[in-house]
């Protein structure tokens, strides 16, 4: 980040520079030299000096808690279901550090497994235990689901209880708030399909009849008929490509 924003900083002195003396415009030739004011010129342009590494330096600020926002996002859709597969392999009475490694080298949770290869490494290069291992990995994961799983069975195998038990409740927790949102997308979208049907099909022909009867009655619009059919027929495009674009930003993994 510091070295970023350092060479920002660089770049923002040539930027300067270059546009202290040069001017840009749209027509041959498209780089001129500026015959206008240098000194008022140079006091609009220093604020690019501060601006550029600041921008910057907030960029990377915030690209790790974004990042792990998101990573958190995908491990809490795949959890649900791996969850039950830890049920499910736990039944046959096999050992839990051979569970994880089942997980970890599952490629139906992609995201998952990266945070129980993390478990695997700590036990099998830095020499912890399963419960140690559990413990240090919950410290540090992106996920609060998936923190408090890992603590609850660390916690389990300490005390000796019965683990393909605490692997069903979880998962029946897991699951319910899975259901949870999907019914809350599922709002969502029956929201945004009211607002559609009000903005895309209802507002364009409240718009076209009331461009009718101006037409009609003789007021100027200062658009031809070709103008207005192509300029409603863009909008509705814009307007659906948007509807569809937060659909499928809003719509869960699974």
């Amino acid at each position: 980040m510091l070295l970023s924003v350092a060479l920002s900083v660089f770049a923002a002195v040539i930027f300067v520079v270059f546009f202290t003396i040069f001017d840009l415009s749209f027509v041959p030739p498209f780089i001129s030299m500026y015959d206008g004011n240098i000194f008022f010129r140079v006091l609009k342009l220093l604020s690019l000096i501060v601006l550029i590494p600041c921008a910057v330096f907030l960029i990377f600020f915030e690209y790790p808690a974004s990042e792990r926002k998101a990573i958190s996002s995908r491990i809490n859709q795949e959890l649900p279901f791996a969850v039950i597969h830890m049920s499910a392999i736990s039944g046959s009475g096999i050992a839990p550090s051979e569970i994880f490694k089942i997980i970890g080298l599952s490629k139906e949770y992609p995201y998952l497994r990266r945070e129980i290869r993390k478990v695997l490494n700590q036990i099998n290069l830095y020499g912890y235990d399963l419960v140690t291992a559990l413990v240090v990995s919950s410290r540090a994961a992106p996920s609060d689901s998936l923190a408090e799983l890992l603590s609850g069975i660390a916690a389990t195998i300490s005390s000796g209880a019965d683990l393909q038990n605490f692997f069903e409740k979880r998962a029946e927790t897991l699951l319910v708030n899975y259901r949870i949102e999907r019914e809350r997308y599922t709002k969502v979208v029956e929201t945004f399909l009211d607002i559609y049907i009000s903005v895309v099909i209802a507002a364009p022909m409240v718009f076209l009849l009331l461009l009718i009867l101006m037409v009609l009655s003789g007021i100027e619009i200062g658009f031809t008929s070709l103008q207005l059919s192509l300029i409603s027929v863009m909008g509705i495009a814009i307007l659906n490509a948007m509807f569809l674009i937060f659909l499928q930003l809003k719509q869960p993994a699974y």
